[in-house]
């Protein structure tokens, strides 16, 4: 059975945002419990809460959005290959397209998600990206007028859940371009 998935893109005008930046000590090691031989030392830590309103597409114009964006190390380097699927018997999954033999991938569905509040016409966001990544925007976010930032955000809709395909701070309003 076929999912459903519909591809949507939103300009959202920022209207605040917020910037984190943490360093300590792993809590992994300060507690007794937690504590494992692999267990990092340090822990390190980003994060921008970027706020605003949507201007385009018109259905959700006026409708607000919060969107945590994460610096994580988690592993952004990984190729196609590694998302081939492997069966029980531990053998690499095919399916035959027109006869002929393709691989079964299971790619991640987005860099985050999108989940309607309940109530309110607020959109409420979460998306990981690099550290570096992380620190560019709130760079591009201290360094620009407030009056002037955009996010234009990819969405993939699958079924009843919303996944951030895409996700780009701009200085120039798409819902012109």
């Amino acid at each position: 059975m076929k999912r459903k998935e519909e591809y949507d893109f939103l300009s959202i005008k920022i209207s605040n945002y917020r910037a984190y930046v943490d360093a300590g000590i792993n809590h992994e090691v300060r507690v007794k419990k937690y504590q494992y031989d692999d267990a990092k030392i340090y822990e390190f830590s980003s994060h921008v809460i970027i706020s605003g309103i949507c201007n385009w597409p018109e259905e959700r114009e006026g409708d607000e959005y919060e969107f945590t964006v994460y610096g994580s190390n988690k592993d952004f380097d990984i190729t196609l290959k590694e998302c081939h699927v492997f069966g029980k018997d531990g053998m690499r999954q095919y399916k035959k397209i027109r006869g002929k033999e393709v691989p079964v991938y299971d790619i991640p569905k987005g860099l985050g998600t999108i989940d309607k509040v309940r109530g309110v016409d607020l959109w409420d966001g979460n998306i990981w990206v690099t550290p570096q990544t992380a620190s560019s925007m709130q760079g591009l976010l201290s360094s620009s007028s407030i009056d002037s930032l955009y996010v234009f955000v990819h969405e993939r809709k699958i079924e009843r859940n919303r996944w951030v395909v895409g996700f780009t701070l701009q200085t120039s309003d798409p819902s012109n371009e």
